[in-house]
């Protein structure tokens, strides 16, 4: 349990800083996408995208969406790291949660390398792809960490089955 607890409290750091990062953020945002005097690059993955076109501005408002939706699987990590904390280790939010942290990773993942590729072949003229192998924000981390999420909730589901079916028996 004593790990558990650590857990608990790194995701409490990384949520508390996260909050002041997106209330900065919210309000950067629409300066940087709505103001045509403001012409300051942001990194994207390594890329440097300046919101000078239109796509350019589409290519941050979405990844911004995408990082939204990461920001969420934490905070539903959070959550169910709780239910463990409560001894709730066997229930159908426990499967739930897991499927659904899976499936908002890898849908950020996706939105966010789809959208740097659409950015590169049309205003840069260079189709590619990266696979980041060293990095902690490689797709195809975050798309084994998803589906790893994803599978856990099955491997919970077989074991809160087979839990209900013992209890049944005695």
């Amino acid at each position: 349990m004593k790990k558990l607890n650590i857990l608990k409290t790194v995701l409490d750091l990384f949520w508390f800083f996260t909050l002041i990062s997106i209330v900065g953020m919210l309000i950067f945002i629409p300066f940087y996408l709505f103001s045509a005097d403001i012409d300051i690059p942001i990194k994207i993955k390594g890329q440097e995208v300046s919101a000078n076109t239109i796509l350019a501005k589409v290519v941050v408002f979405v990844n911004v969406i995408g990082g939204l939706l990461f920001v969420y699987s934490i905070y539903l990590l959070r959550k169910l790291v709780g239910l463990f904390l409560k001894r709730e280790i066997f229930s159908d939010e426990v499967v739930r949660l897991f499927n659904l942290i899976g499936r908002l990773i890898i849908t950020s993942s996706i939105i966010s390398t789809v959208s740097l590729f659409i950015y590169n072949a049309v205003e840069r003229n260079h189709l590619g792809l990266s696979l980041d192998f060293g990095s902690y924000d490689s797709f195809l981390i975050s798309i084994s960490l998803g589906l790893f999420f994803m599978v856990i909730s099955e491997i919970f589901k077989i074991a809160k089955n087979m839990k209900e079916d013992s209890d049944l028996m005695i």
